[in-house]
Order: structure tokens, then sequence, then C-alpha cells
């Protein structure tokens, strides 16, 4: 991912440009896969979408690597641990998803309510997305009327909610830490295995501790490239080549997980036990190549501006395109079965075209009016806090 010089770049071990392109990878696959099964048009190998939906398992590991990214660099240049303070991180956190979460889920409800009407279930349904608990209800999960993606917000919850006790303790004991996090997720797919065909098992397979094992991944990759994204071997061409080409590797060992995962008879059954072989082949992809070549600067501030837009995207692009497709039934179709039903490859291009662009169009409009005002606020906020502690 780079350049050939002779003085190779320094690894940005802050933020490295690896992680915005797997997160630009993960959001674009879950895009991609709801966008076939509305369009029926294949823009990535057949495989990639079909196996679309594991993308959210990298987004789970993307963000126990980037948070928890600063404990590992200070424990690897031997200074102080970052101040674990509950309340600052609940509010940064907060300030960074919940304004442009709570729009999408204004925008949900409406559609919610125009669709079908006020209910008791749809108030229940409310209630737990206002308060980020939906996928611990069957109504509010499986069975919402609102946005259905939106369940992987009680996972990053709960991630967020043991991350201020779990970050200092995993940068002073990993090993132990890192261990019994798979062991969480270890039993509990043991658990959820035998339930396997029963009405319990979609509720089961995607719950937190599910992916225990995948925020293991992430934190010990942070470990990992912080520890190793220091000293003179970065400043030599052939060992950053090296890590490169192995980056390489990674990718097509990643390529032939999802391969396994879309053939796959039992999908869902599947999705459980292949989950920690997809997350470390996606982790030695975000290790190799954070530690190969630097990407020239354009390359890295077009994967960082896509990478910005990848929150709004994941949250608008479903619920828009189903929109578009039932609801104003664009591009132009009658009848009861839509025309990619039919076969009408015609429609299936255009819908295509026309469901990602709206889905970009959204992303970009709700980045800059629902993200964006919220994260500058949030830093100025953040700047006064620590001049007043200054003085």
């Amino acid at each position: 991912m780079g350049v050939l010089t002779a003085a190779p770049a320094p690894v940005d071990t802050a933020r490295p440009a690896a992680a915005d392109f797997l997160r630009v990878l993960a959001a674009g696959l879950v895009g991609a896969f709801h966008i076939w099964q509305q369009s029926w048009r294949a823009v990535l190998p057949e495989h990639w979408l079909r196996a679309g939906c594991v993308g959210v398992d990298w987004l789970v590991l993307l963000s126990a690597f980037c948070l928890f990214l600063p404990w590992a660099n200070a424990s690897a240049q031997g200074k102080p641990l970052p101040a674990a303070r509950p309340a600052e991180f609940y509010r940064r956190r907060a300030m960074r998803l919940l304004p442009a979460y709570y729009i999408n889920l204004l925008f949900s409800l409406a559609l919610a309510v125009y669709r079908r009407g006020w209910s008791r279930a749809l108030v229940w349904d409310l209630a737990a997305h206002l308060t980020l608990t939906q996928q611990l209800f069957p109504q509010s999960y499986i069975g919402t009327q609102l946005n259905g993606v939106t369940w992987t917000l009680t996972v990053f919850a709960l991630f967020y909610l043991v991350f201020p006790l779990l970050a200092p303790l995993c940068a002073r004991r990993p090993l132990p830490v890192l261990a019994w996090l798979c062991i969480v997720q270890a039993v509990y797919t043991q658990w959820a295995l035998p339930q396997y065909g029963s009405n319990a098992y979609a509720l089961l397979f995607n719950q937190f501790p599910a992916f225990c094992g995948v925020l293991a991944v992430g934190m010990a990759a942070a470990l990992i490239f912080a520890q190793l994204g220091r000293g003179a071997w970065t400043q030599r061409l052939a060992p950053r080549v090296g890590c490169t080409v192995l980056g390489v590797v990674a990718l097509v060992w990643l390529d032939a997980q999802l391969r396994a995962q879309a053939g796959a008879a039992e999908f869902q059954r599947y999705q459980l036990t292949n989950r920690m072989p997809l997350v470390l082949a996606a982790g030695a992809v975000l290790v190799c190549f954070g530690l190969g070549l630097t990407p020239p600067r354009p390359v890295r501030r077009a994967l960082h501006g896509l990478a910005a837009l990848s929150y709004s995207f994941y949250l608008w692009h479903q619920m828009l395109v189903v929109f578009i497709k039932y609801d104003l039934q664009l591009p132009a179709w009658q009848g009861t079965a839509p025309p990619n039903q039919l076969g009408n490859t015609a429609w299936m291009q255009c819908a295509d075209r026309l469901y990602w662009a709206a889905a970009i169009l959204a992303s970009v409009a709700m980045y800059f009016l629902a993200e964006k005002p919220f994260v500058g606020l949030q830093n100025k906020t953040a700047q006064k806090m620590h001049a007043g502690k200054a003085r």
C-alpha cells in the first residue's frame, strides 16, 4: 500500500491508513450486500456479496483496535497510560454516535408510522432503540419496524460500557484479559450452537458475548502494531515491503474465509463458528498493511474521507434503499413482484446505480449535517476542559 522509496515514510502509529482501508472495506461490503439484496446486480465477486454481512464483525474489530490503540502505544513506549475517566469517555462516545443515530431513528420512526401507524409494538420497539437495547429483545431486533442495521449499536454500547475498565487491565496484563475474552466467546458459542434451527438462535448468534473474542483480536492487533511500529527496522525498505506483501497474503486469506462463509450450507451456524478465523484474517490485513509501506498522501486523504462517511453510510444505506424501492417504487415498476425477481436486467442495472448514488449522497449530507458539527463541538468542549484543568 504505497510507493517504493529509498527511505520509506514512518509508520503512523497514531492513525494508520490501514484502519481507514479496512473500515471502508467493511462498510462497503455491508452496503454492497444489502443493495445487492434489492437490485440483484453483482458489483463484487458473488462470494463477497453473499458473505457481506460479516463486514459488521470487522467494524467491531476496528472499534476495539482504534479505541485501545492509545493505550497500546503508551504501553509500548513505557509512558503513563491514558487516564481512565468513564464519564468523559461515555460523553465523547455519545457525542460521536448518538446525534446521527437519533436523526436516523426519527426518519425510520416516521417511515414506520407512515407504513403501519402507531401500535404498542412500535412504542416498545422505539423505547428499545432509544436506549440502545434493541438487540436484546426479539420484537426490536428480529421483528423491528425501525432501521434493522442498528442492532450493532447494542454491541458497541456494551463494549463502550466496559471499555474504561477493560483498557487499563488489558494494557497492564494483556494475556489474561485477552484470553478471558476469547474464552467468553468460545463458551457462549458452544452454548448457542445446539439451539441452531430454533427461533431462539436468530436472537443469540449476534449477541455481545459472541463478539468478545472479536474485541480481543482488535485489542491484540493494537498491541502488536504498537510494539512493532517503532524501531530502526521501520526505516528500512525491505522489511516494510515484506509487511506489505504479507498484507496482500492476508487479503488472500480473507478472501478464502469469505468464500467458505458464502458457500456454507448452514450460513448462520457457520457465521458463529467461523467468526474468529474471519476476524483473525482481517486483523492480519490491518496489522500487516499498517506496518507496510505508507500510502501516498492523496491515497491516505481519500481513505480518511471515505472512512469518515462510513458511519452515516452504515446507518442510512439499507433503510433508504428499501424506501426508494418499495415506497417510492423507483426505478419505476408496478405489480406485486419487483422487476429483479422477473429477471429484468435493465431495471437491475438502473436500480443498482440509483441505490448506490442515493446511499452515498445521503451519507455525505448526514455526515456534514449531523456528524461533523457535533464532532467539532466535542473537540471544542474537550479543549475548554483541558484549558480549565491547566489553569
